[in-house]
C-alpha cells in the first residue's frame, strides 16, 4: 500500500489519467473507459466496449473533452478519497466471474491502483467503481456496440 493511503492524503497535483476497466471470464472480453489529460495536450475520453461475443473485437472512440471535465472528475475521486482504496486487492477465484479495476496517476508521480473480482468486496471499492462508470455514462452511451 502506498504512503498516501497510509497516511490518508489526498494526492496532489493534477488528475492525468483515470480508469475504470471490467474483465470478462470466458474470453469475452474487456471494457474500459478512460480519461486522459497530460499535461499541455487536451484532454481526452477513450471508450472500449467489448460486445460480449468473443468472436468480435471491442470497438473503440476516442473524444475530446474540456478541462472541466478533468477538474469534475478529480473532484469527484477526492470526494470518494478514492485514494485510500490504494493497494485493494480482493481476488477470488469464481467460474464466471468478472474482475474490475479503477486506477489514477497525477502529475506529482502519485498512482492508484485497486483490483478485485468476487465477493464481499469492500463498499468504498463498490461506490467509487459505480461513480466513476456514471461519469463516463454519456460518452460510453455514444459508442454503439451491436449484439
Amino acid at each position: 500500500m502506498s504512503s498516501l493511503a497510509q497516511d490518508n492524503e489526498a494526492p496532489k497535483g493534477k488528475l492525468i489519467y483515470c480508469s475504470y476497466a471490467c474483465d470478462r471470464h470466458a474470453g469475452l472480453g474487456k471494457s474500459y473507459c478512460e480519461l486522459i489529460a497530460d499535461i499541455g495536450k487536451r484532454p481526452q475520453v477513450v471508450v472500449s466496449l467489448y460486445n460480449k461475443c468473443h468472436y468480435r473485437d471491442a470497438v473503440n472512440k476516442t473524444f475530446d473533452v474540456k478541462e472541466q471535465d478533468v477538474e469534475r472528475m478529480q473532484q469527484l475521486l477526492a470526494d470518494l478519497k478514492v485514494y485510500q482504496l490504494d493497494g485493494y486487492q480482493h481476488d477470488e477465484q469464481l467460474e464466471g466471474g468478472a474482475a474490475y479495476r479503477i486506477y489514477m496517476e497525477y502529475a506529482s508521480g502519485t498512482h492508484i491502483n485497486a483490483v478485485w473480482s468476487g465477493h464481499e468486496i469492500k463498499p468504498e471499492a463498490e461506490a467509487a467503481y459505480a461513480a466513476i462508470e456514471r461519469f463516463f455514462a454519456p460518452w460510453r452511451e455514444q459508442v454503439d456496440v451491436k449484439e
